[in-house]
């Protein structure tokens, strides 16, 4: 399913952890380079500098070039849909010169890969929305670029494509529940969270799978993004500004939604259950959305509740962020479970590259050394015994 090499991708892991190991001095430059020789890289990538300059570049080809068809064929394209045809085209060359960089050029996250991948689903999830339906239909919207990107996330391992895909789908349950009624309209907010929790609870299985091994950096990305949504589904904020614009609530001012007790315990809860079960479970993306979340609480109670002047309110909230961070360095410096604060003394790393099996195995030659079953004894000047030469 990969346009990638399978093995090129595992050895490129493998050198980024070396890497990792040779900046915290858990492993020698000789032992690096073993390690680099043993898993050679085929991969062209360059910096970042350069990356930034081939995807520009590209984009800019892909633009000209489209134009140009455009001008060439300007008295075919008489009518929208026949530029959208047009549009087709050039995204499904984009593609298959992507595919042919890909093979022949080994070209992996270098720019030009990028710019030919997002330029070829802008491109058809635009012109094939158009064709099918026209632009006046957000479920067609939102099936159709929920479709493109997660066969590109497929194909290409694209963080930007997961993350894309994601919000497409939660756009088209949110637009194919509004059709189901006023009564659907109520259940939203719970749909959403079902949804993305159930989204995030797939993507954490699949992150401790071999097979989806070469997918985590995008399940990265789509675990933050459902917990953000999780959260967000059930934000008073959101919910009650949301249903007050689209749904025609006309709520006065001060006027509260229906289960409003619930959303608002649901609102400062949640981040609280993320930071628990981050520090619980020794998981970096529970506590660092659980650490982002608190400000949402804050804007939320200050948006509806001024109970303090605002800086009354930030040195009082200071003062906690600053408790809790010191109790929670304290508790980690001491916990006796392996998650914790201080930089790990063990090299870690170099234990999980099983750097001294590698070294062994390919740098050691079976045979190259034959011991003698002779004893040779050289000369000397010990004073006589037959010796002779130099000591």
């Amino acid at each position: 399913m990969l346009a990638y090499s399978s093995l090129s991708l595992d050895n490129l892991e493998i050198k980024e952890e070396a890497e990792k190991a040779l900046r915290k001095e858990c492993i020698d430059v000789p032992a690096y380079k073993a390690i680099e020789a043993a898993h050679p890289v085929n991969f062209y990538t360059p910096n970042p500098v350069i990356k930034i300059g081939l995807f520009i570049l590209t984009a800019v080809i892909v633009c000209f070039s489209l134009g140009l068809l455009t001008l060439i064929s300007f008295d075919m394209l008489r009518s929208e849909k026949g530029f959208a045809s047009l549009c087709v085209f050039v995204g499904l060359a984009c593609y298959g010169v992507l595919e042919i960089f890909i093979r022949e050029k080994k070209l992996f996250r270098a720019g030009v890969d990028d710019a030919l991948l997002w330029s070829a689903a802008g491109l058809l999830v635009c012109s094939v929305t158009y064709l099918y339906d026209g632009y006046s239909s957000p479920i067609s919207w939102c099936f159709f670029t929920f479709a493109i990107t997660l066969l590109a996330t497929l194909r290409f391992a694209d963080m930007v494509m997961a993350g894309v895909s994601f919000l497409a789908l939660l756009g088209l349950a949110f637009t194919l529940l509004i059709k189901l009624g006023p009564v659907a309209k109520t259940v939203i907010p719970f749909a959403i969270m079902v949804l993305s929790l159930a989204v995030y609870a797939i993507g954490r299985s699949w992150m401790k799978q071999y097979a989806f091994r070469h997918y985590n950096w995008c399940l990265t990305v789509v675990s933050v993004l459902s917990l953000l949504t999780l959260y967000l589904a059930g934000n008073y904020y959101v919910v009650r500004e949301l249903s007050n614009t689209m749904f025609d609530l006309q709520l006065e001012e001060g006027q509260s939604i229906p289960g409003a007790l619930f959303f608002w315990i649901y609102t400062t809860v949640i981040p609280l259950v993320y930071l628990y079960l981050g520090i619980r479970k020794k998981d970096a993306i529970l506590l660092r959305t659980g650490m982002i979340l608190l400000a949402a609480i804050v804007f939320t109670i200050r948006y509806y509740h001024s109970v303090m002047p605002l800086e009354t309110a930030m040195v009082l909230g200071g003062l906690v962020l600053t408790t809790g961070a010191w109790a929670l360095i304290r508790y980690l410096k001491t916990h006796p479970h392996g998650f914790t604060y201080v930089e790990p003394d063990e090299p870690s790393l170099a234990d999980k590259l099983k750097v001294e099996s590698l070294i062994i195995a390919q740098t050691y030659t079976p045979g190259a050394h034959t011991p003698s079953n002779t004893t040779d004894f050289g000369g000397g000047t010990g004073g006589g015994g037959g010796a002779s030469g130099d000591y």
